[in-house]
């Protein structure tokens, strides 16, 4: 019985120059293996999210079909992704809790925020969700008063801003023509929530630079 099941599987199965057939004797020479069926499909291991995660060093590509979530995996060099997967984005009030996985986005209805989960240490793996300033946000409109810019000097004024943060790259810019010898050298997220902007004064006489500018983070 075992000899006639044995010679059964070899009857449908075929070889050229190294490709394996199932279903099909000249198997496509492109293809490591060739299935050939019209009344059933393949089948890659099945298995939970636990069981897949107790894989040791899977191979870049390895394939499983994740019983938890009911979605096929595979290993993508760094973590297990979702076979075809796209961002998804989520909303809610207030922070966002566990969910997601790497780069879906967020969206706080009571700030306007948005998060981005993403990769924050290695190893272990861990994610966590980052603020983004994609909102409307991002800008503020500041005054500053009665200042003066000493001769070849600088002065730093500091603003809150809620939402920046020390990754946020910051812009100022006045909403007035700036005296000559007044340059902006330096624009910073200083602090959490918090930004710098640095004037500099390159004429041999003090210039104030009183006036109204706006502040843009990115």
């Amino acid at each position: 019985m075992i000899g006639f099941g044995l010679n059964l599987a070899l009857s449908q199965q075929g070889y050229a120059q190294g490709s394996v057939g199932i279903g099909t004797v000249t198997p496509n020479k492109s293809a490591a293996l060739d299935v050939v069926s019209t009344t059933s499909g393949v089948l890659v291991p099945r298995m939970t999210m636990a069981q897949r995660n107790a894989i040791a060093a899977p191979a870049d590509g390895l394939l499983v079909y994740n019983t938890d979530d009911s979605k096929f995996n595979y290993w993508d060099k760094l973590k297990w992704t979702e076979l075809g997967e796209a961002l998804t984005w989520y909303t809610g009030q207030g922070l966002p809790n566990d969910i997601g996985k790497l780069d879906d986005l967020y969206l706080d209805q009571q700030t306007g925020y948005v998060y981005q989960k993403e990769v924050s240490a290695f190893p272990p793996q861990q994610l966590a969700w980052t603020r983004r300033n994609l909102n409307k946000n991002n800008k503020i409109a500041v005054t500053i008063a009665s200042v003066i810019v000493p001769v070849n000097g600088s002065s730093t004024q500091t603003f809150p801003f809620n939402g920046a943060g020390t990754a946020n790259a910051v812009v100022c810019s006045p909403r007035f023509p700036l005296l000559d010898g007044i340059i902006i050298s330096h624009a910073w997220v200083s602090a959490p929530d918090e930004v710098s902007v640095k004037f500099y004064n390159v004429k041999g006489a003090p210039i104030s630079i009183a006036g109204n500018y706006q502040i843009a983070i990115f």
